[in-house]
């Protein structure tokens, strides 16, 4: 029997990959289980410039992002962003989540949230790593930042790179063949996991 899956992602206006690739994520799963279907919805958040006063005001506008998917009755929503989350302090992806959802169950149309903050937290309790390296396409002050929110959550950074890439549409455009060789000039021997913050598929977009 054939399921249809309406996907909401709440993104980032300057955002140029969400919507490309999540959906070739999940159509790879319907050429393996044609019975699952998937549609996608998005809403935009306002943000050109990745620096925290941008991602806060941009996080303000992520309520009537849950609002208009929630008018979509989609089944989920996904927040994409996962600097945005980290930048506004320890733990506020459990925050978001809570209170984006209860937005769409005023509705009448709840449905669960996930951020990606969200997600790699909880993908690395699954995996058991505690020693994590970590590259990421932010600003220094951002990606302290980060690593402090993914220390607070229990792992220990062994070794990380920021990119320093400041403009949202340059950071889809950095060019994923160069993090073999970042991650080759990093002390990764004792780390379980390496984290790559925003990497996107080879593609031509």
């Amino acid at each position: 029997m054939t399921k249809n899956f309406r996907i909401g992602q709440i993104v980032p206006s300057s955002n140029t990959t969400m919507e490309t690739e999540v959906p070739a994520m999940l159509q790879a799963h319907s050429s393996l289980r044609p019975e699952d279907r998937f549609t996608f919805h998005s809403s935009r958040m306002r943000m050109k410039k990745v620096q925290k006063d941008e991602l806060a005001a941009m996080d303000a506008e992520s309520d009537r992002c849950a609002l208009e998917l929630s008018d979509a009755r989609v089944d989920v929503l996904g927040y994409a962003c996962l600097v945005a989350i980290m930048a506004m302090g320890r733990g506020y992806h459990r925050v978001s989540q809570k209170r984006l959802s209860e937005r769409t169950a005023e509705t009448g149309a709840a449905a669960p949230v996930i951020t990606s903050a969200g997600a790699l937290v909880d993908a690395l309790h699954v995996m058991g790593a505690k020693k994590i390296a970590l590259v990421a396409p932010y600003m220094v002050p951002l990606t302290e930042l980060v690593m402090d929110y993914i220390a607070a959550e229990g792992f220990e950074i062994v070794d990380w790179r920021a990119l320093e890439i400041p403009d949202n549409l340059e950071v889809g455009r950095h060019d994923p063949a160069r993090l073999p060789g970042i991650v080759a000039g990093m002390n990764v021997a004792d780390a379980d996991v390496i984290v790559m913050s925003k990497p996107k598929r080879a593609s031509p977009y």
